[in-house]
């Protein structure tokens, strides 16, 4: 998601970037230095297996995973209806850089994105793309670069392959007379650098169909996708390559090839969250809509939706139905006049398209005056390439307010400036129609907001123990209120929570698992919570911008896929830290100490080097090392005199060798309560004795 707002519907659904000034809180506000870089601990697993990875429903394959830090496997997480199993036999489990799985998933899963982590003895590793599909799944051979070597493939089925540097890779397929293929690759959208290209080649000529080409195909974040009805029988030749001719061990494709329906996105594009709703899809095909309950939960922002033309027909790709705050309207026509617009109810959202030539949409909203609103469009967000125009008329039809075409955000600001009617007018900008130009369309007051992100997505501790998770909250509109911010999961086994400062951006979470929890792999998710103007908001923390660098640079990643993090629950491992800080509530201007205890295992007796993850603003420390064969240490933690008051996270790092390699532990921040400095009263003087 390229803009801002886009970010926002990740945590909430159509949310609108929502806008409005707040007084601020009546604690001291003081300025939070830049937040640090947070990494992964660096003995955890690392996953650098290929995108490619994939499994039909109700059948079991062996998978070997490639990585660093694989020895010593605890479990496997896949977030899909699937039994996953470890191996014992040929040592398997004792190489760092490889591992073999075997992964049954059910027959009922649906075709889709998922995601695959490793869990070991020392973490939990990043997640990478795992892919289910109905169709029969072909290897390619490795020898088809050539159209003389072309590889022969029976439809429908999928073909997963890798794109060598400077190099093509050629199918032969046979169709009859009339028949109906889709051709698309699954390249950006399963987190591969691949841009992939599709040409078809007549088989006995060799000579390449001009017509019969795709790229970059609207909605597909890049991939391509071809469709055509072929009038006679023949054989012919389907080539797929990097548009540049790039390729590599990590440039992998899966080829679709079968009569399967094509779709862009679903339409309508929103559902109003815990409701349920007809969903249909938008694109070249005409295809019946399918049933969507939306629950009320705030983990679930978006739902994959499958295309298919009848029951038992073959599967299209899935696309996503969006979860919104507001009411969700679908346009109706005709709208091409103000006096034929649809209302618009406020707070509210509308999926729309442009079917049609110089369609201009219009749609009637009521507001009062003063009341500063949001106007908001998506497309790009949705995987529509529609570029709109918006403009707002006023009972005259004026035109009062409209849409800046050269800004990044597709969203504008409008304080009506009186009681009433006015229409909103959307028209393409390059007056484009069709099945794929659609967009949706929200209008709603302007009020503070925030959303929440995460810097990382994974983390280690033991049972009993925990770790911290860095925050960072997007203050929007003129919030600048505190946020509490809390770490749940579906079975109680870990929480923690701590309330962020007003004014403040980041802040270390406490991640503490339940004692007793078997070792393993946990799923987990953060959120924000805030007293906006006398309502409560809640927002679900996401990692958008990690997933795009772990996925390939995936353009927009599966809404439903960026919220989800994981903890490993160690069992015995060579070092853990606690701190304690005493007294925990300090006055300003006087000092805590900071006391570090380690528990050390085997090969962790050296030194252990202690650096402060995150002060405060004003407090300071002087670090002492733990010596080799000591487990404590202690130091003052000094408090300003100018420090900010309230609840003020104190978190460290510590770092030694284990085994000749470096070992990081991270435990939970100790929070400090910032107090003013009690008051003393002044001392009474004893009234002078009588003389006798």
């Amino acid at each position: 998601m390229s803009r801002l707002v886009g970010r926002i519907l990740a945590l909430t659904g159509f949310v609108g970037g929502l806008v409005a000034v707040v007084s601020l809180d009546t604690r001291e506000v003081q300025s939070q230095p830049k937040a640090p870089a947070v990494a992964a601990a660096p003995q955890a697993p690392t996953l650098t297996t290929p995108a490619n990875l994939g499994v039909k429903p109700g059948e079991e394959v062996e998978l070997t995973l490639t990585g660093a830090n694989l020895a010593g496997p605890t479990a496997v997480m896949l977030n899909a209806p699937a039994t996953v199993s470890i191996p014992t036999d040929h040592q398997n489990g004792t190489d760092a850089g490889k591992l073999r799985v075997k992964v049954k998933v059910d027959e009922k899963c649906p075709v889709g994105l998922y995601s695959l982590r490793v869990a070991t003895k020392q973490g939990v590793s990043n997640a990478r793309p795992f892919v289910v599909d109905t169709l029969p799944l072909i290897a390619s051979n490795g020898n088809n670069r050539t159209k003389a070597t072309a590889q022969a493939v029976t439809i429908p089925c999928v073909v997963s392959g890798t794109i060598a540097n400077e190099a093509s890779e050629f199918y032969q397929v046979k169709v009859t007379a009339n028949q109906r293929l889709t051709f698309e690759v699954l390249a950006r959208r399963i987190g591969s650098p691949l841009d992939p290209i599709i040409v078809l080649h007549d088989a006995k000529t060799q000579r390449e169909l001009i017509e019969l080409y795709a790229d970059d195909t609207p909605g597909l974040q890049g991939d391509c996708r071809l469709t055509h009805t072929f009038r006679e029988a023949g054989e012919f030749l389907v080539e797929v390559r990097d548009t540049t001719y790039r390729g590599g061990a990590d440039f992998t494709y899966r080829l679709r090839i079968g009569d399967f329906p094509a779709a862009t996105t679903a339409f309508p594009l929103a559902v109003s969250s815990g409701q349920a709703a007809k969903v249909g899809f938008a694109g070249p095909d005409e295809l019946p809509p399918v049933e969507v309950s939306f629950p009320s939960g705030i983990e679930t922002t978006a739902i994959p939706i499958v295309p298919r033309r009848r029951a038992e027909g073959l599967p299209g790709w899935p696309v996503l139905v969006q979860a919104s705050e507001w009411p969700e309207l679908t346009e109706q026509e005709p709208n091409d006049q103000p006096d034929k617009a649809n209302p618009l109810p406020v707070p509210g959202g509308i999926s729309a398209k442009f079917d049609k030539p110089k369609d201009i949409d219009h749609f009637r909203i009521r507001v009062n005056k003063g009341e500063k609103l949001i106007v908001n469009v998506l497309t790009y967000e949705v995987n529509s390439p529609a570029e709109v125009f918006v403009r707002i008329l006023d009972a005259k039809g004026a035109q009062v307010a409209a849409s800046n075409p050269a800004a990044a955000n597709n969203r504008f600001e409008f304080t009506p400036g009186a009681d009433g009617d006015y229409v909103l007018a959307c028209e393409h900008l390059n007056y484009l129609h069709g099945p794929h130009e659609i967009y949706h369309l929200s209008v709603t007051p302007a009020k503070a907001d925030f959303t929440v992100s995460l810097a990382l997505d994974r983390y280690e501790a033991v049972a009993g123990g925990g770790t911290a998770v860095m925050a960072t909250v997007n203050r929007l509109n003129g919030f600048a209120g505190p946020v509490e911010l809390s770490i749940f999961d579906k079975d109680n086994l870990v929480s923690g929570s701590i309330t962020l400062p007003a004014g403040q951006t980041f802040t270390f979470i406490p991640l503490m698992v339940k004692a007793g929890t078997k070792p393993g792999a946990y799923s987990f998710w953060v959120k924000g919570r805030a007293a906006v103007e006398g309502a409560e908001i809640v927002r679900l923390a996401s990692y958008v911008d990690l997933a795009k660098a772990n996925w390939g640079g995936m353009p927009n990643p599966p809404w439903h896929l960026i919220s989800e993090c994981a903890v490993a629950v160690l069992e015995q491992p060579p070092l853990t830290l606690t701190l304690n800080a005493n007294p925990r509530i300090v006055e300003k201007g006087k000092a805590s100490q900071l006391t570090v205890e380690a528990s050390r295992g085997p090969g962790a007796e050296g030194d252990i080097a202690l650096a402060p993850l995150y002060l405060p603003p004003n407090i300071t420390a002087a670090a002492k090392p733990i010596a080799k064969g000591q487990t404590k240490t202690d130091f003052p933690l000094t408090v300003a005199g100018n420090a900010t008051l309230g609840p003020s996270p104190v978190l460290w790092r510590a770092t030694t060798k284990v085994g000749g390699k470096d070992y990081a532990v991270t435990p939970p921040p100790v929070v400090l309560e910032v107090v003013e400095p009690k008051k003393t009263e002044p001392k009474k003087e004893e009234p002078a004795k009588e003389k006798k």
